[in-house]
């Protein structure tokens, strides 16, 4: 892996690290492993130095990417077996991905989530005057909004329940926690990606065509966690089918319990702590 502190020249003779004081003996501290990097960069070194740690130059993301969506299972494997350095981390790939679908989410609309029907007469203004809104519309923007903004919170939070139904599944693998829980990042680093490129493929067409998408990329997270499964954990085509149903069924019911708990709490949470007199 290529450090931009690589492209500076050697440090002269008598060099000391400005981190811990420590003799330089070439581009990187043995002491305490800081690059040597000049303290006053020309806008060279720092452009490049910007570039390398914003878009990875080193092929890493383009490289992780690829791998993650097209190759279920298989950074899992090399991050288990120790090869890790070519590889994004588990976390950093979440994150990203987390962060792209939820940017085009908010850019391209949300048609999924929580949709609130009134039973009764919609326009009884008196009703939703009780709890603090206006009119269903109202209700539906604030739970929309609640939605938005905790859904992601949510889901991180979720993860390492995930994992350990991953664990409890595949509890006769040897493997320790960390293990499953790698697995359960890049499982859910691959629906995310997925979901970015079908939103924001949804948005160029008709809404029946984004729904289409949408279910989709429901499928594709069932079949990428069944291919997963296999390579990861080297397991037989009736196992893998068990624990898929046992982790995607387990995983949709807890971020649905999730958000239905996190919207609650956004309507009615003013109306309750009003009537404990609160």
């Amino acid at each position: 892996m290529t450090d931009v502190a690589t492209l500076e020249p050697p440090p002269p003779a008598g060099a000391r690290c400005a981190n811990c004081g420590a003799a330089l003996h070439g581009r990187f501290c043995a002491q305490c492993g800081q690059a040597v990097k000049p303290l006053d960069p020309p806008v060279r070194h720092f452009a490049k130095e910007f570039t390398q740690e914003l878009l990875d130059v080193d092929g890493r993301v383009p490289r992780s990417f690829r791998r993650l969506l097209l190759s279920p299972g298989f950074l899992t494997r090399e991050h288990i077996e120790g090869r890790r350095v070519p590889w994004l981390s588990p976390l950093k790939l979440y994150l990203l991905t987390s962060v792209a679908m939820f940017a085009v989410l908010a850019m391209v609309g949300d048609s999924g989530g929580v949709r609130l029907f009134a039973t009764g007469d919609p326009n009884d203004h008196g009703y939703f005057q009780k709890y603090g809104y206006s009119g269903l519309e109202d209700m539906r923007a604030a739970a929309d909004a609640a939605r938005i903004e905790w859904t992601p919170r949510v889901m991180f939070v979720l993860v390492p329940l995930v994992a350990w139904l991953v664990a409890r599944a595949r509890r006769r693998s040897n493997r320790r926690y960390p293990a499953h829980l790698v697995f359960t990042l890049h499982v859910y680093a691959a629906a995310f990606g997925a979901r970015a490129v079908s939103a924001a493929l949804g948005a160029a067409g008709p809404p029946a065509f984004a729904e289409g998408l949408v279910g989709l990329t429901g499928l594709y997270f069932v079949i990428y966690t069944y291919a997963a499964l296999r390579r990861a954990y080297g397991i037989s085509r009736g196992l893998a089918v068990r624990d898929t149903a046992i982790i995607t069924l387990g995983a949709w019911a807890a971020l649905l319990a999730g958000t239905m708990t996190v919207v609650t709490v956004a309507l009615f949470g003013r109306y309750w702590l009003r009537l404990l007199g609160l």
